[in-house]
This record gives structure tokens, C-alpha cells and sequence, in this order.
């Protein structure tokens, strides 16, 4: 085999995987039903834990009857997401919101649970 039929042939060989490999994702994203699913993910791991995830954070958070517990709240634009996947969950009030540190990705989203956190737990600094 000669150098141009080897590159001719290995750019057509990536370019169909390339598209068998797109199809395969759409295929899987779509899930046979046509609607892509939420960017979002809300997995419960217990009866009362659970972790929800989005743009690569995770917000953490603890159902109880007295209320929720919700650890870090990531971005103002995932945090209403969040929050409106809990309430199907639960109609318990929210009663803390805990910071771990102060990084946007933990503390950007509180603004989003003003008015339904009744206490903000986070480090002075």
C-alpha cells in the first residue's frame, strides 16, 4: 500500500467511526424516546440521602420529617433545578443550608434558596 492510498483510506476509516460513534451517543442520549434527558442528575442513595449533579458539582442533602438538610449549592443557574426536583420529593421546609468553603461552585447558588433555607451555615471568612 502506497502512502496516499494509506492516509486516503485511514481518513475515511476515522471519519466513519466518527459518525457510527455520533449516532451511537445520540441514540443513547435520547434514550429511544426522542427527548434528551435532564443535564441534571437526582440520585437518591438512601431513603433519606441524596446527591444531585450538574455542570460538575454536587449538592448533597439529608430528607427528614423536621425538614432538609442541603450541603453546598452550587450555581444560580443549576440550584432552581435542584430545588424543584426536591420538592417532588419532599414538602418538608428546608432548615439548613451548609457551605462547606467558599468557592463559587459550593456558594453561588444560595442566592436561589433565599427565603426557603431557614439557616445559612458557612465559615465567617
Amino acid at each position: 500500500m502506497n502512502r496516499r492510498k494509506f492516509v486516503l483510506n485511514s481518513a475515511l476509516t476515522f471519519g466513519a467511526l466518527t459518525l457510527a460513534q455520533q449516532k451511537m451517543f445520540s441514540a443513547l442520549l435520547t434514550q429511544g424516546n426522542g427527548a434528551a434527558p435532564p443535564p441534571w442528575m437526582f440520585h437518591m442513595m438512601t431513603d433519606k440521602i441524596g446527591v444531585f449533579t450538574e455542570s460538575g458539582g454536587t449538592i448533597a442533602f439529608l430528607l427528614e420529617k423536621k425538614g432538609v438538610v442541603v450541603i453546598d449549592a452550587q450555581f444560580p443557574t443549576t440550584a432552581p433545578h435542584f430545588i424543584s426536583e426536591l420538592q417532588k420529593k419532599t414538602d418538608a421546609p428546608i432548615k439548613y443550608l451548609i457551605n462547606t468553603h467558599h468557592h463559587g461552585d459550593h456558594t453561588a447558588g444560595n442566592i436561589s434558596f433565599k427565603g426557603l433555607a431557614e439557616h445559612v451555615v458557612a465559615h465567617e471568612n
